[in-house]
Protein backbone atom coordinates (compact mmCIF):
# COMPACT_ATOMS: atom_id res chain seq x y z
CA UNK A 1 0.00 0.00 0.00
CA UNK A 2 2.79 2.20 1.08
CA UNK A 3 4.59 1.40 -2.36
CA UNK A 4 1.28 2.42 -4.54
CA UNK A 5 0.63 5.68 -2.65
CA UNK A 6 4.78 6.09 -3.14
CA UNK A 7 4.29 6.06 -7.20
CA UNK A 8 1.05 7.73 -6.96
CA UNK A 9 2.97 10.81 -5.12
CA UNK A 10 6.07 10.63 -7.54
CA UNK A 11 3.66 10.35 -10.26
CA UNK A 12 1.79 13.24 -9.28
CA UNK A 13 5.02 15.69 -8.70
CA UNK A 14 6.28 14.48 -12.08
CA UNK A 15 3.38 15.69 -13.22
CA UNK A 16 3.18 18.78 -11.90
CA UNK A 17 6.88 19.20 -12.64
CA UNK A 18 6.29 18.41 -16.17
CA UNK A 19 3.77 21.29 -16.68
CA UNK A 20 4.93 24.29 -14.53
CA UNK A 21 7.44 25.21 -16.99
CA UNK A 22 4.66 25.07 -19.64
CA UNK A 23 2.63 26.96 -17.50
CA UNK A 24 5.72 30.09 -16.98
CA UNK A 25 6.21 30.22 -20.95
CA UNK A 26 2.50 30.75 -21.75
CA UNK A 27 2.68 33.06 -18.77
CA UNK A 28 5.58 34.55 -20.44
CA UNK A 29 3.65 35.00 -24.02
CA UNK A 30 1.05 37.31 -23.65
CA UNK A 31 -0.40 39.31 -26.90
CA UNK A 32 0.60 43.04 -26.68
CA UNK A 33 -2.79 44.75 -26.38
CA UNK A 34 -3.23 47.17 -29.56
CA UNK A 35 -4.28 50.44 -29.07
CA UNK A 36 -6.08 52.19 -31.54
CA UNK A 37 -8.53 54.47 -32.84
CA UNK A 38 -10.95 55.27 -35.72
CA UNK A 39 -11.60 57.95 -38.64
CA UNK A 40 -14.26 57.99 -40.92
CA UNK A 41 -12.61 58.99 -44.69
CA UNK A 42 -13.94 59.45 -48.40
CA UNK A 43 -11.57 58.26 -51.08
CA UNK A 44 -11.62 58.84 -55.15
CA UNK A 45 -9.56 56.53 -57.16
CA UNK A 46 -9.47 55.86 -60.44
CA UNK A 47 -9.78 51.86 -59.82
CA UNK A 48 -9.93 48.57 -62.41
CA UNK A 49 -13.86 47.42 -62.16
CA UNK A 50 -13.85 43.49 -62.05
CA UNK A 51 -17.53 43.38 -62.08
CA UNK A 52 -20.71 45.10 -61.70
CA UNK A 53 -23.95 43.50 -59.89
CA UNK A 54 -27.27 46.09 -60.87
CA UNK A 55 -29.51 43.86 -59.47
CA UNK A 56 -27.92 43.30 -56.19
CA UNK A 57 -26.48 46.88 -56.24
CA UNK A 58 -22.75 45.82 -55.45
CA UNK A 59 -19.33 46.60 -57.17
CA UNK A 60 -16.00 44.94 -57.31
CA UNK A 61 -13.18 46.95 -57.96
CA UNK A 62 -8.66 46.53 -57.27
CA UNK A 63 -8.14 49.07 -55.23
CA UNK A 64 -5.25 51.41 -55.97
CA UNK A 65 -3.25 49.43 -53.23
CA UNK A 66 -3.84 46.22 -55.17
CA UNK A 67 -6.58 45.56 -52.68
CA UNK A 68 -9.89 43.53 -54.13
CA UNK A 69 -12.67 45.48 -52.92
CA UNK A 70 -17.03 44.67 -52.74
CA UNK A 71 -18.62 47.00 -51.64
CA UNK A 72 -22.55 47.98 -52.09
CA UNK A 73 -23.60 51.21 -53.80
CA UNK A 74 -25.94 53.69 -52.25
CA UNK A 75 -29.34 54.13 -53.99
CA UNK A 76 -28.14 57.71 -55.34
CA UNK A 77 -25.90 56.32 -58.43
CA UNK A 78 -28.42 55.70 -61.06
CA UNK A 79 -26.00 54.96 -63.85
CA UNK A 80 -24.67 51.74 -62.38
CA UNK A 81 -26.00 49.47 -65.21
CA UNK A 82 -23.19 51.97 -67.77
CA UNK A 83 -20.34 50.78 -65.93
CA UNK A 84 -18.90 47.55 -67.66
CA UNK A 85 -16.67 44.94 -65.89
CA UNK A 86 -13.30 45.00 -66.50
CA UNK A 87 -13.26 48.60 -67.47
CA UNK A 88 -11.38 51.93 -65.39
CA UNK A 89 -13.28 54.22 -63.37
CA UNK A 90 -13.31 57.28 -61.13
CA UNK A 91 -15.23 55.69 -57.96
CA UNK A 92 -15.97 57.16 -55.19
CA UNK A 93 -16.51 55.48 -51.15
CA UNK A 94 -16.23 55.65 -47.71
CA UNK A 95 -13.91 53.78 -45.63
CA UNK A 96 -13.23 53.36 -42.20
CA UNK A 97 -9.43 54.09 -41.31
CA UNK A 98 -8.06 52.32 -37.93
CA UNK A 99 -5.10 53.43 -36.60
CA UNK A 100 -3.39 50.74 -34.81
CA UNK A 101 -0.11 50.26 -32.04
CA UNK A 102 -0.14 54.42 -31.99
CA UNK A 103 3.46 54.24 -30.10
CA UNK A 104 5.29 52.33 -32.41
CA UNK A 105 8.92 54.38 -32.17
CA UNK A 106 12.55 51.91 -32.37
CA UNK A 107 13.16 48.87 -34.12
CA UNK A 108 9.92 48.23 -35.35
CA UNK A 109 9.03 51.01 -36.72
CA UNK A 110 12.28 51.44 -39.08
CA UNK A 111 11.59 48.07 -39.86
CA UNK A 112 8.39 48.86 -40.92
CA UNK A 113 9.43 52.20 -42.70
CA UNK A 114 12.01 50.32 -44.42
CA UNK A 115 9.68 47.45 -45.76
CA UNK A 116 7.63 49.99 -46.75
CA UNK A 117 10.42 51.84 -48.76
CA UNK A 118 11.05 48.31 -50.97
CA UNK A 119 7.45 48.74 -52.18
CA UNK A 120 7.05 44.86 -51.65
CA UNK A 121 3.58 44.62 -49.67
CA UNK A 122 2.78 41.76 -48.43
CA UNK A 123 0.11 39.72 -50.28
CA UNK A 124 -1.67 38.92 -46.83
CA UNK A 125 -1.13 42.92 -45.78
CA UNK A 126 -2.61 44.33 -49.03
CA UNK A 127 -5.62 41.82 -49.13
CA UNK A 128 -6.14 42.79 -44.93
CA UNK A 129 -6.39 46.25 -46.08
CA UNK A 130 -3.02 46.73 -43.90
CA UNK A 131 -0.37 49.60 -44.48
CA UNK A 132 2.22 51.49 -42.37
CA UNK A 133 1.40 55.45 -42.34
CA UNK A 134 3.61 57.60 -41.36
CA UNK A 135 2.85 60.55 -38.55
CA UNK A 136 3.73 64.18 -39.93
CA UNK A 137 2.17 66.13 -38.04
CA UNK A 138 0.28 66.50 -34.95
CA UNK A 139 -1.72 69.73 -34.08
CA UNK A 140 -3.09 69.61 -30.71
CA UNK A 141 -4.66 73.07 -31.06
CA UNK A 142 -6.91 72.12 -33.70
CA UNK A 143 -6.99 68.60 -32.41
CA UNK A 144 -5.62 66.79 -35.76
CA UNK A 145 -3.12 64.06 -37.30
CA UNK A 146 -1.71 64.39 -40.74
CA UNK A 147 -0.02 61.33 -41.49
CA UNK A 148 1.37 59.83 -45.06
CA UNK A 149 0.94 56.29 -46.41
CA UNK A 150 4.37 54.05 -45.88
CA UNK A 151 4.12 53.54 -50.22
CA UNK A 152 3.93 57.25 -50.62
CA UNK A 153 1.27 59.36 -52.03
CA UNK A 154 -0.29 62.84 -50.42
CA UNK A 155 -0.86 64.05 -46.59
CA UNK A 156 -3.82 63.02 -44.84
CA UNK A 157 -5.72 64.81 -41.85
CA UNK A 158 -7.89 63.59 -39.73
CA UNK A 159 -9.76 65.07 -37.12
CA UNK A 160 -9.93 64.18 -33.80
CA UNK A 161 -12.98 64.70 -32.84
CA UNK A 162 -13.67 62.53 -29.35
CA UNK A 163 -12.35 62.15 -26.55
CA UNK A 164 -10.52 59.11 -27.49
CA UNK A 165 -8.70 60.62 -30.36
CA UNK A 166 -7.77 63.67 -28.71
CA UNK A 167 -6.12 61.45 -26.06
CA UNK A 168 -4.10 59.50 -28.80
CA UNK A 169 -2.48 62.70 -30.18
CA UNK A 170 -0.93 63.19 -26.89
CA UNK A 171 0.75 59.60 -27.10
CA UNK A 172 2.17 60.10 -30.46
CA UNK A 173 5.16 62.48 -32.05
CA UNK A 174 6.52 63.20 -35.54
CA UNK A 175 7.76 60.14 -37.28
CA UNK A 176 6.02 57.11 -35.03
CA UNK A 177 5.04 54.64 -37.71
CA UNK A 178 1.39 53.68 -36.91
CA UNK A 179 -0.24 50.36 -38.59
CA UNK A 180 -2.96 51.27 -40.48
CA UNK A 181 -6.32 49.34 -41.46
CA UNK A 182 -8.96 50.44 -44.11
CA UNK A 183 -12.28 48.88 -43.86
CA UNK A 184 -14.07 50.43 -47.21
CA UNK A 185 -17.96 50.40 -46.42
CA UNK A 186 -20.08 51.99 -49.12
CA UNK A 187 -20.00 53.70 -52.80
CA UNK A 188 -21.28 57.02 -52.85
CA UNK A 189 -20.33 57.88 -56.95
CA UNK A 190 -18.96 56.07 -60.45
CA UNK A 191 -18.25 57.37 -63.14
CA UNK A 192 -16.65 55.60 -66.51
CA UNK A 193 -12.48 56.86 -66.63
CA UNK A 194 -11.97 58.54 -70.03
Amino acid sequence: MKLTAGFSLFAAVLAVGMSLPERQVAAQVKPVPREGVAFNDTVTARVKIEMVDPESRTVAFTSTTGQLVILPVTDSVTNLAAIQDNSMANVTYTEVITMLNLRQKGPGSKEARRDQMDNKPNATDVEAGRFTLTVVGVDLAKNSVSVIDGRGGAVRTYAANTIAKQDMLKKIKVGDVVIGMTTPLLVTAISPAS
